[in-house]
């Protein structure tokens, strides 16, 4: 990983490109998963590349790639990417990025898996509208203070309509523990959603509420962790109600322990109850490696 990282610099210093950076990071998992029918190994690996420069005037620069390796070992998928710009102005953002309402939120969750049995059928990653066209998202964002504003914009594509959002954020420090609010809107040409969650933290402890309406269905989120030297423990819970009595909810447990170096011993277990009236119990248990 080093050599890799030396030669990466090496190739940018070459290239003339002055005050530019490149980085490498890695992500990898390895264990054992049950999905509710069979139990079964896993594992995943995961790779970032982080590109950043800086112009003569002090404008900052760059660009962030996920390559993301199947487990199987045999095919590969472009992740996660963006190109971004900030300054004086703000940060302008585009590619596979956050909306405004998504940039606002807080979700209901604490903790990892190495197969994220803790989402489950009431868990809501607060995306929204995001991805409904092309996926190429464009987000401006700024922050003042403990205040923070986003905007966004995705282009309707053949099939689809504009989509717009709005994120506000507000986070203090009281001495002891703090604070963080988020409010979030979205909308295209049929749909539009509003949300707000908070969290607070004090004495090692996270607790995280999250509430969104989205079209006429509701979700409601709630996680608690609490976080001892190396060890994090966790739970999470949610609902969507999606009117006439009918819902999907679920809960998720996690542990979490700290090796040192980049290591985690992750294991995580999940809950589910389905709109159709299905329960489904899945867990997780093993190893997360940061490079």
């Amino acid at each position: 990983m080093k050599k890799l990282l030396i030669a990466s610099t090496a190739l940018v210093a070459t290239a003339g490109m002055a005050a530019a950076d490149v980085t490498l990071s890695g992500y990898a998992e390895m264990g054992i998963k049950d999905n509710g029918t069979d139990t079964v190994f896993h594992h995943d690996l995961d790779v970032k590349f982080a590109l950043s420069g800086e112009t003569d005037g002090g404008l900052t620069f760059g660009a962030t790639i996920d390559l993301d390796e199947v487990s199987g070992g045999i095919g590969s998928e472009s992740g996660p990417h963006s190109v971004w710009i900030k300054g004086g102005f703000g940060n302008l953002t585009m590619g596979d990025t956050d909306g405004a309402f998504d940039w606002g939120l807080t979700e209901a969750i604490i903790g990892s898996g190495i197969a994220d049995d803790h989402e489950h059928a009431g868990y809501n990653g607060n995306g929204g509208l995001d991805g409904s066209n092309d996926g190429q998202v464009l987000r401006y964002d700024n922050t003042f203070g403990d205040f923070g504003v986003a905007v966004s914009y995705e282009m309707a594509d053949a099939a689809g309509s504009d989509v717009v959002g709005l994120g506000l954020r507000y986070t203090a420090d009281l001495g002891g523990a703090s604070i963080a609010l988020g409010l979030g809107y979205q909308e295209n040409d049929t749909t539009d959603g509003v949300g707000i969650s908070a969290k607070t933290s004090v004495s090692g402890f996270d607790i995280i509420v999250n509430y969104s309406d989205s079209n006429s269905i509701d979700h409601v989120g709630l996680a608690v962790g609490y976080t001892m030297g190396d060890l994090l423990l966790a739970a999470n819970w949610g609902e969507f109600d999606l009117g006439g009595g009918v819902t999907s909810s679920g809960f998720g447990l996690v542990a979490n322990y700290d090796l040192g170096g980049g290591a985690k011993v992750l294991a995580a277990y999940g809950d589910s109850d389905d709109i159709f009236g299905l329960s489904l119990d899945t867990f997780s248990l093993g190893l997360a490696l940061s490079f």
